[in-house]
């Protein structure tokens, strides 16, 4: 008898938190769109959470078809497999039943810091060239901060959706719509490519208006979907 209301009353709260994780999986595309546009254009040459691209340059630069040379998207993977890396053990923690783990959690917290602190390096250095040395050593943490992302979604699993790479979810887009079918066309996978593309183009308008506070950005929306996260664990 005792157990059954408590069955009832944790139900709502569980649907309450998968729409705040929602909500942070928004903030963190956004985060994602902006961190990669920032890289290609004020560390220069390479991306913070594309790895496919990453590699593509890497390959051409391999061969000798780019001036920028190899070691921007060479950086940026070294950073980005580092971030899965140290990321693992983070997101094995504190499961239970909650949607979004302690440790998933504790892994956004810790990739906010990381952004913040390339954010401060950044300024502190009067925003190095794109593509020197000082903007390239900085393409390591940005990337790592990326790579600790996507291996704290995914850790999510069925609750989760990706966050730095779009590419199937575009393609599965445009299949469904193709298609024609009802209910083909996900207004959830819209709003996340929406959210990417937003990040985007709102990191390099803010770079313009106020090149200084441009790469806290995408610290801020980490630490925003923290806060969203954190408010859902407690309903």
């Amino acid at each position: 008898m005792s157990r059954e209301p408590r069955v009832r009353d944790r139900e709502p709260a569980t649907g309450r938190a998968r729409r705040y994780g929602r909500s942070a999986l928004l903030l963190l595309s956004f985060a994602s769109g902006a961190a990669d546009a920032l890289a290609v254009v004020a560390l220069g040459g390479a991306f913070a959470g594309i790895m496919t691209g990453n590699l593509v340059l890497l390959g051409a630069a391999a061969a000798g078809e780019r001036s920028q040379g190899v070691w921007a998207p060479a950086l940026a993977l070294g950073g980005y497999l580092l971030g899965t890396v140290l990321a693992v053990p983070l997101t094995g923690r504190g499961g239970g039943r909650r949607v979004w783990p302690r440790g998933a959690l504790w892994c956004l917290g810790a990739e906010a810091v990381v952004l913040a602190s390339v954010a401060v390096v950044w300024t502190v250095a009067d925003r190095p060239d794109p593509g020197g040395v000082a903007a390239g050593v900085l393409l390591v943490p940005l990337s790592a901060a990326m790579g600790a992302q996507a291996t704290t979604v995914l850790s999510l699993g069925r609750e989760g959706a990706p966050t730095t790479f779009f590419t199937s979810t575009l393609t599965s887009l445009v299949a469904g719509f193709a298609a024609r079918q009802p209910g083909g066309v996900d207004g959830w996978a819209v709003a996340r490519l929406a959210c990417l593309f937003a990040g985007a183009c709102g990191a390099v308008l803010v770079r313009r208006a106020v090149p200084d506070v441009a790469l806290f950005l995408p610290a801020v929306l980490v630490a925003a979907a923290v806060v969203v996260v954190a408010a859902g664990r407690r309903e």
